[in-house]
Parts: structure tokens; C-alpha cells; sequence
């Protein structure tokens, strides 16, 4: 398979990997393409991930030369920022959850337990909220899980 370098992948083979050679940098993309890790196409364009960068192909042009995600710092740190961000959120959450759901419980034992028609309807009223409440609740951990999906936490 004969490969062709844009304009802006000559820029980034020389930026990223000090490459001048066409022919140097074509080879350099074949070796890398064969060590990709991992393969995913994204509409029309074939990106191959390596350890240290990410070759985005279209076709048979090479469109461009990132570094890869793998291997980059800010990105490790902001992943390990949201991670924590995901736990705390979740941990609150399913604390709030419990307590909902221990409300709830204790709202129906009262309705058994009741005997005046009044003191029933303001029971069953109060059920009806903690039911609201701990299906948003439900909703948002819903939500966040996946959020957290989205962004591969």
C-alpha cells in the first residue's frame, strides 16, 4: 500500500519526531502503523494508536501525527482529577439515595400503621415526595454514570 503525507502531516513529522524525509517519514508511518495498539475509525478517517502517538489516515493520506493520549501527561492528570470528581459525586449520591429510601420505607410503615383517613392522606402526600426525590436522585446517578462513561472514567 503506497501512503501520502499532507502538507500538514511533513509539518507534524518534523514538529513531533524530527523527521525532514518524505520517503524517511513514510516508512516511519508503515513501522508505526504496524505497532498501533489499538485501530478505530472515526467518519471517513483510520486512526492507529500507538504508544506515543496516534496516526490519523485518510485513505492513503496520512492527514496528521498527534500525541497520543496514552502518553500524555495533562490528560493523565485531568483523568485522574475526574475519577476522584466521579467517586466523591457517587459516593454523596448513593448516601443520599439510602437515606431517601430508608425515608421512604419509614413513611409507608407509618401508612400501615395509621388509622385516621386525615393523618393517611398527609402520609400518603409524603410518600409521594420521597418518591419524587429518590427517583431524581436515581435520575442524577443515572446521569453521571453516564457522563463518566463518555469521557472513559
Amino acid at each position: 500500500m503506497s501512503l501520502y503525507l499532507s502538507s500538514h502531516a511533513k509539518d507534524r513529522l518534523r514538529q513531533r519526531v524530527g523527521i525532514e524525509s518524505i520517503d524517511a517519514g513514510i516508512a516511519w508511518v508503515k513501522t508505526n502503523m504496524e505497532r498501533a495498539k489499538r485501530t478505530f475509525k472515526q467518519g471517513h478517517k483510520t486512526h492507529y494508536v500507538t504508544e506515543m502517538f496516534e496516526l490519523v489516515l485518510d485513505g492513503t493520506t496520512v492527514v496528521t501525527i498527534k500525541q497520543s493520549t496514552n502518553n500524555n501527561e495533562p490528560a493523565k492528570y485531568l483523568a485522574g482529577v475526574m475519577q476522584k470528581e466521579v467517586a466523591k459525586f457517587m459516593r454523596t449520591k448513593k448516601a443520599e439515595l439510602k437515606k431517601a429510601e430508608i425515608a421512604l420505607l419509614e413513611s409507608q410503615l407509618n401508612f400501615l400503621r395509621a388509622k385516621n383517613p386525615n393523618t393517611k392522606r398527609i402520609i400518603s402526600e409524603r410518600i409521594t415526595q420521597l418518591g419524587d426525590a429518590k427517583a431524581k436522585v436515581e435520575d442524577e446517578i443515572k446521569a453521571m454514570e453516564l457522563a463518566a462513561e463518555r469521557f472513559g472514567v
